[in-house]
């Protein structure tokens, strides 16, 4: 019960329980934890997570409170299906949907990064920088295959770990990536380590065939973060800056910064600075924040 996955209401506390993961094939619970019977499945590649080309055999182990933190990423969720995607460790995604009650691989030779359900659609972003959308055939097998839709973003390649890449629909329809550079710095005067980050934006042209990086998205400011990433318009909320990026603390480990109670912060791409987001007190550095936007009717 401690992998199960869950969509949760935030403002009412209500849960949902997502299929269960032993229904994704070839991994198996067993002694505590769960077994990739053919970890190879699971990988994107190659070259494959930590370079060459020879496939990975054999099994691979995760205890059953860690798949949190070396199997699941986050969860893109649509009316009628979800896509889950894996750790950097892993990359190939898996899609469940409503009628279908369990989860089933996707194959992914360069692994899905971040994704966003738009327009009826799933979208991602590859490690290597690929822009696709998902769909599920009509046929029987009901698989979700990809095709390309956007080139390749130039020169955004990195460690997934401290360059990460999240995807964006803008207003209108076009696609954005935001790059996220992070590292962690040595305070001279306490001794501890800070998480830094800075922020570019890319954005698709018109006619979807070239990427070109700027600093100004006009009223718009855009969130990134753990869960989802989205796009807000300032006009309709005049409490928000604009031209500036809301970011969290991306992955869901503990905190290594014991001083840093908010794990919240804004980047403004003109001046290239960053600062807190007061006023939201203190909580656990476990889970880590996480946007929404939320319907109420």
């Amino acid at each position: 019960d401690e992998a199960r996955l869950r969509l949760v209401n935030p403002v009412t506390g209500e849960r949902c329980a997502l299929p269960a993961i032993t229904t994704i094939p070839g991994l198996i619970e067993k002694w505590g934890g769960f077994t990739m019977v053919d970890q190879k499945e699971f990988l994107r590649g190659p070259p494959y997570p930590g370079g060459g080309d020879r496939r990975p055999v054999g099994t691979y182990t995760i205890r059953a409170d860690l798949m949190r933190h070396f199997f699941y990423r986050k969860v893109v969720v649509s009316d009628c299906a979800a896509m889950l995607i894996t750790t950097p460790q892993l990359g190939v995604p898996a899609f469940a949907t409503a009628e279908g009650g369990e989860w089933r691989l996707a194959p992914s030779r360069d692994g899905v990064e971040d994704a966003i359900h738009y327009n009826g659609k799933f979208y991602s972003i590859t490690y290597k920088s690929g822009v696709e959308v998902w769909e599920q055939s009509p046929d029987a097998t009901g698989m979700f295959t990809s095709a390309v839709v956007a080139p390749r973003l130039p020169n955004a390649d990195g460690d997934p770990w401290s360059c990460r890449k999240y995807l964006v629909a803008a207003p209108g329809g076009r696609l954005m990536v935001v790059l996220e550079d992070s590292k962690e710095i040595r305070d001279e005067y306490y001794g501890r380590l800070i998480r830094t980050c800075s922020f570019k934006v890319q954005i698709l042209d018109a006619d979807g065939e070239q990427w070109k990086e700027t600093d100004d998205i006009g009223d718009a400011a855009l969130f990134v973060g753990v869960n989802s990433s989205m796009c807000v318009s300032t006009r309709e909320h005049p409490e928000i800056r604009a031209g500036c990026v809301y970011y969290t603390k991306n992955d869901v480990g503990p905190c290594n910064d014991a001083y840093d109670q908010s794990g919240v912060g804004v980047f403004n791409l003109k001046d290239g600075r960053a600062e807190k987001v007061q006023g939201l007190g203190q909580h656990r550095n476990w889970p880590p924040p996480a946007w929404f936007i939320p319907s109420i009717q």
